[in-house]
């Protein structure tokens, strides 16, 4: 009698981990973040215009802020400014050391298959891609994150410490500039994070198991079902 051979998880348990707690570092920094914005809702000095935001003045909706007051903002802000470097750190290392950092980076040839998967998805292309692990897209997407979260830091940093750290606020273009930069790369990762969201919603749902347990049947996977957003949704006389 033969033993089953039992399949390696399609996520290791430290990807897992550094996963969802970076998902709630992000939610609570940008919540507390646009508190702390609230407090002075514009990049221009007092008396002064700003040539690149036409909301000056205009206080984020409560309902997207966290933290409760500026004071409260910032402590939990910072503190998970250092929860999420630590996740970073933890979770660059796991996959350089391990080499899954090779799913990740673009490769040769890149260019042609997101043309491709964009055609795939505009109903151009009748048939899947092949993609493997990730497809295209969701490569560029997850190597984008982490050089937009360093960017976040870097900024952040700037902006906290002005004085001390001249040289990195003077590489932003000044404390005005970096506190915008700053705003700019928050917003750049909650759409790459919606984007990924939505994705995973609405063409892999099955691969949530993959994040949370580590188990995926390949047999659900995109590629096998030739499935373009909400696909899992529509009857099957209406797929194609």
């Amino acid at each position: 009698m033969t033993t089953p051979t039992r399949r390696a998880p399609r996520h290791h348990w430290v990807v897992r981990v550094t996963h969802w707690i970076a998902v709630l570092a992000i939610v609570v920094m940008v919540g507390s973040g646009l508190r702390i914005f609230n407090a002075y809702p514009g990049f221009a000095r007092r008396g002064e215009r700003f040539c690149c935001y036409p909301f000056e003045g205009r206080p984020i909706p409560d309902a997207f802020t966290f933290g409760g007051w500026l004071a409260g903002a910032r402590n939990w802000h910072f503190a998970m400014m250092w929860v999420l470097v630590a996740t970073g750190i933890v979770y660059l290392a796991f996959i350089y050391l391990h080499g899954e950092w090779r799913d990740l980076v673009p490769r040769h040839g890149d260019r042609r298959d997101a043309i491709q998967m964009a055609r795939f998805y505009l109903g151009l292309r009748r048939q899947h891609p092949a993609q493997g692990k990730n497809n295209v897209l969701q490569r560029w997407t997850y190597f984008a994150m982490p050089l937009v979260a360093l960017q976040i830091v870097l900024s952040g940093l700037a902006i906290w410490k002005p004085v001390s750290l001249w040289w990195l606020t003077a590489v932003f273009g000044g404390y005005v500039w970096a506190r915008f930069w700053h705003f700019v790369g928050m917003t750049v990762l909650v759409l790459l994070a919606a984007a990924h969201v939505f994705m995973v919603l609405t063409t892999d749902p099955y691969s949530l198991r993959s994040m949370i347990t580590g188990g995926y049947d390949e047999r659900l996977s995109p590629e096998a079902r030739n499935a373009r957003p909400f696909h899992h949704l529509l009857p099957r006389w209406g797929r194609r």
